[in-house]
């Protein structure tokens, strides 16, 4: 269940951290840099506890 959520997590928070800017240039709107910023945060820390932890999960 927990290397369910953390794959979720990694996958989710650094596709959308990336995608994010992109979407929101098109509809001429300002980019949230630090939200961005957290979100790739987030997904690298799920991504390295993935990592970290493998033979336990």
């Amino acid at each position: 269940m927990c290397k369910k959520l953390l794959t979720f997590g990694a996958v989710t928070f650094l596709c959308t951290a990336f995608l994010d800017p992109l979407w929101a240039s098109g509809l001429d709107r300002p980019i949230p840099w630090f939200r961005d910023i957290v979100m790739a945060f987030i997904g690298a820390a799920c991504f390295y506890l993935l990592v970290r932890f493998r033979k336990e999960l």
